[in-house]
C-alpha cells in the first residue's frame, strides 16, 4: 500500500468505493435526505432520487441504509443492483433481504411477505426498501414495487421504498403512471458547486488524518473546473495526484502539479 505518511494523511482519502465515512453532506444532499427520512418515517411510501452518472447516487443509499439498519424499530434492506430476469425473481430477492423464505409461486411469496409485513407493523416496527441502479427496472418488476405500496392500512404504508437511479429512470417512471402517482417525494441530485468541492476535498482530507488543507486555492480551482463539480471526477483525479504529490515530495499540491496530472489523464 502506498504511504501517504508524507503527506500527513493516514490512509488514503480518495477512492471510487462509497464509504459512509467520507460521505460530505452538501446542501443538496442534507435536502434529498430531510425528504426521504421524513417520507420514511410518516410511511408515506415511495421516494425517488434522480441523477446523472458520479454524482454520488450510491453514496446516498449507502447513507441511508447506514441511518436505518441498527435502528430497533426498522426492517432494513439495500439491494444495490437490481438485475433480476423476472418480477417473482427479484420479490424473492426482496423477500430474502428481510429473511422471508422462497415460496413455489408469486402469489405465496407475495403472502408471505404480506404477513411479514402485517407482524412488522403490529411490533411497532418500519420496514424500509432501498433499491440503488433502479434505472435497471423492467416493466414488470416496476408492477411489482406497486403492488407492494398497495400493502397498507387506512393512513400508512406498511412498507417504505426509496428508489434511486440515473435519468433514464426519470423517463421509465413517466411511462408507468399508476407507480408515478404513489411518488410522495423526488429529488435531484446535482453536480457540487465550487464551494462544496472545496469543502468535499477538504473533508475527506482530514477524515483521511490531516489536519491542514493539502490543496492550494488555485489547485482546487483547477480540479473543479476538470471535474465540473462531479464527485466520482473529484475523486478519480484525487487518486491520480497522490502519487504524484509524493514522487515531486510537495506538502501542499499546487494548481501546476494539478495540470500535470490533468495532462497525463487526457
Amino acid at each position: 500500500m502506498l504511504d501517504l505518511s508524507p503527506l500527513g494523511l493516514v490512509e488514503p482519502p480518495f477512492s471510487l468505493t462509497p464509504d459512509p465515512r467520507y460521505f460530505y453532506v452538501s446542501l443538496q444532499h442534507k435536502a434529498t435526505l430531510a425528504k426521504v427520512t421524513y417520507t420514511t418515517e410518516q410511511r408515506q411510501g415511495l421516494s425517488v432520487i434522480f441523477g446523472d452518472v458520479g454524482v454520488g447516487k450510491t453514496t446516498v443509499a449507502r447513507r441511508l441504509y447506514q441511518i436505518y439498519r441498527d435502528r430497533p424499530d426498522y426492517y432494513t434492506a439495500y439491494i444495490p443492483t437490481p438485475l433480476y430476469p423476472s418480477d417473482f425473481q427479484f420479490l424473492k430477492n426482496i423477500c430474502a433481504e428481510f429473511g422471508i423464505k422462497p415460496k413455489r409461486s408469486k402469489l405465496l411469496q407475495l403472502s408471505a411477505f404480506e404477513e411479514f409485513l402485517i407482524d412488522a407493523f403490529k411490533e411497532d416496527k418500519n420496514v424500509l426498501l432501498i433499491i440503488d441502479e433502479a434505472q435497471g427496472l423492467i416493466g414488470p418488476q416496476f408492477e411489482l414495487i406497486r403492488q407492494l405500496l398497495n400493502f397498507e392500512t387506512n393512513t400508512q404504508k406498511l412498507i417504505q421504498i426509496v428508489l434511486i437511479g440515473q435519468n433514464e429512470l426519470r423517463n421509465k417512471l413517466r411511462l408507468k403512471r399508476a407507480l408515478a402517482s404513489r411518488v410522495a417525494t423526488r429529488s435531484t441530485l446535482e453536480p457540487l458547486h465550487f464551494d462544496d468541492t472545496r469543502s468535499m476535498i477538504n473533508f475527506r482530507v482530514m477524515v483521511a488524518g490531516r489536519q491542514t488543507p493539502l490543496f492550494s486555492d488555485d489547485a482546487l480551482t483547477r480540479i473543479y473546473d476538470y471535474s465540473r463539480g462531479m464527485p466520482r471526477d473529484i475523486c478519480v483525479l484525487g487518486l491520480n495526484i497522490l502519487p504524484a504529490a509524493l514522487i515531486n515530495k510537495v506538502s501542499m499540491v499546487n494548481g501546476l502539479l494539478v495540470d500535470q496530472v490533468i495532462e497525463e489523464l487526457q
